[in-house]
């Protein structure tokens, strides 16, 4: 893989997260209404202290994403730890946020994303382009 299609696939991965992460929101409609009212029920109903926790360690997590996917793109020595750090982090946030309803759409650009995310790893990890990210003096 070279360098651009690197960043391409890189980029593809942000792109999709971010339009499946607001998808549900451009589009209202693509959940039911009753869902809807679910949802809100359920997240009325969530434990503040464990909330906060959790939101503390995803804005934790996505500052050190947004970091990740900068040093992956300009091929920084630090950055494929920091991003398995931060992809192992929001395995653990998730969880913790609880149930969340999601149309069709969002959850496929999301799981795209993440699939393609999955490459960035593999690639700085397991092919020629991890040479790349070694820190030369």
């Amino acid at each position: 893989m070279s360098s651009t299609h690197f960043r391409l696939v890189l980029v593809a991965s942000m792109i999709l997260g971010l339009i499946g992460g607001f998808f549900d929101l451009m589009f209202p409609s693509a959940v039911p209404e009753a869902l809807s009212q679910a949802q809100a029920a359920y997240d009325a109903e969530l434990s503040t202290p464990a909330l906060i926790v959790a939101v503390l360690v995803g804005l934790i997590t996505l500052v050190g994403g947004i970091a990740a996917f900068v040093g992956l793109f300009i091929f920084r020595p630090w950055a494929p730890r920091l991003a398995v750090v931060t992809t192992a982090l929001a395995l653990f946030v998730w969880p913790a946020l609880g149930a969340n309803v999601s149309s069709g759409w969002s959850v496929a650009l999301a799981d795209l994303s993440s699939t393609l995310w999955g490459v960035v790893l593999a690639v700085v990890y397991f092919s020629p382009l991890k040479e790349r990210f070694i820190a030369t003096r």
